[in-house]
């Protein structure tokens, strides 16, 4: 995002998290204009006092697909720059869910990424290697996710999986962020991109 340059529009979904109030307060800093959208409207409140002229606040869940339906018919064609899915960051144990839900909305948000930047970033953690198998699968689904997703967005958007290491930390996760949205639709397209755990 580059305050020099027209503002940006982003959208934080599942904010109410640390990496959502990480990721608000830079996005704000640089410049853009932040929807924290969260389910719990007082967390998205917070979020947004911390920088009221720049984050606004929304009560969503994500994981209800009629709430997502309603939003992406109310947002329309309305220019979306940036898109970040923390589902799987603020709901660890809905992660199925989480897995339906990030297509959805994000397909329900289809016209407002096609006439913005368009970068849609799914964030999850990835498991340690002695975690139960449904953790594996979860993150196999999610790594799918992002070519699967970027092949239905064709060239309105561009989706990609950060996957935090352990330890990787929400100024890791920032410093990604910033960098592909800096890159505009010249960056990574259906990219898995591992953030490495702290000290590696």
């Amino acid at each position: 995002m580059d305050a020099k340059g027209s503002r940006k529009t982003a959208l934080i979904v599942a904010a109410g998290c640390a990496a959502g109030g990480a990721l608000a307060g830079m996005l704000a800093a640089q410049g853009a204009q932040v929807i924290v959208a969260d389910h719990s409207e007082r967390r998205a409140m917070a979020l947004a006092r911390r920088a009221p002229l720049s984050v606004e606040s929304l009560a969503l869940d994500p994981l209800r697909p009629g709430q997502c339906r309603r939003f992406g018919d109310i947002w329309g064609d309305t220019p979306l720059d940036l898109l970040v899915h923390l589902h799987p960051l603020r709901s660890p144990r809905r992660l199925g869910a989480a897995v339906a839900a990030i297509p959805a909305l994000t397909r329900a948000l289809d016209a407002g990424l096609a006439r913005g930047e368009g970068l849609v970033l799914v964030v999850c953690d990835a498991p340690r290697r002695d975690a139960p198998p449904e953790v594996h699968a979860f993150d196999a689904a999610f790594m799918a996710l992002a070519p699967l997703m970027q092949a239905e967005a064709g060239g309105h958007a561009r989706v990609n999986l950060l996957r935090l290491g352990p330890g990787a930390g929400t100024m890791a996760l920032a410093a990604a962020v910033q960098r592909l949205a800096g890159q505009g639709r010249d960056g990574p397209r259906g990219a898995v991109i591992d953030l490495p755990a702290q000290g590696d």
